[in-house]
């Protein structure tokens, strides 16, 4: 049985088919839009009736409008947020991105008061795709590890049953 192979950069693509290179592509459009805070580039990347859900925070912005708040609350609440790339799947019907997040969080950020502290996390994203276009992001993260760093999402956590 052969091994796969690991990507030797998590910006190129291993994708065979043309639908999941598309994507690639749409994917590379959106995430230098967003490096550079070309807001109207980057919602070009969006289905108009796009969705953006940040799962552990119980969030969710619906259609351009809502999203276009989303990165000005986003770039608000950490004016020097970056994204480190670490892994991507390019396939038929998605993108899923690994990245590791981190900035000084001088705002609020999604209702959450400022902590002006430098915040370092780890994001899974979703992009679904529909009509050669996203149709949103849902962004996954350890909320604990978050809550660690920003306290006043602690009261997000809820205890497990036991």
């Amino acid at each position: 049985m052969a091994q796969a192979e690991l990507q030797s950069s998590p910006f190129e693509t291993r994708a065979q088919s043309p639908l999941a290179q598309a994507n690639y592509r749409l994917w590379i459009e959106h995430a230098r839009a967003e490096n550079r805070r070309e807001l109207d580039r980057l919602i070009a990347t969006l289905h108009d009736n796009c969705e953006y859900e940040v799962i552990p925070l119980g969030r969710r912005w619906h259609g351009k409008d809502e999203v276009r708040e989303f990165y000005r609350g986003l770039w608000r609440g950490i004016p020097n947020v970056k994204l480190t790339l670490l892994n991507r799947v390019d396939a038929d019907d998605c993108v899923v991105e690994e990245s590791e997040i981190f900035g000084r969080m001088e705002g609020p950020l999604f209702d959450l008061p400022p902590t002006v502290r430098d915040l370092r996390y780890r994001v899974v994203i979703f992009f679904p795709v529909r009509d050669r276009l996203f149709a949103g992001e849902r962004v996954y993260f350890d909320l604990a590890e978050f809550a660690r760093q920003v306290p006043s999402a602690r009261s997000l956590m809820q205890a497990t049953p036991g």
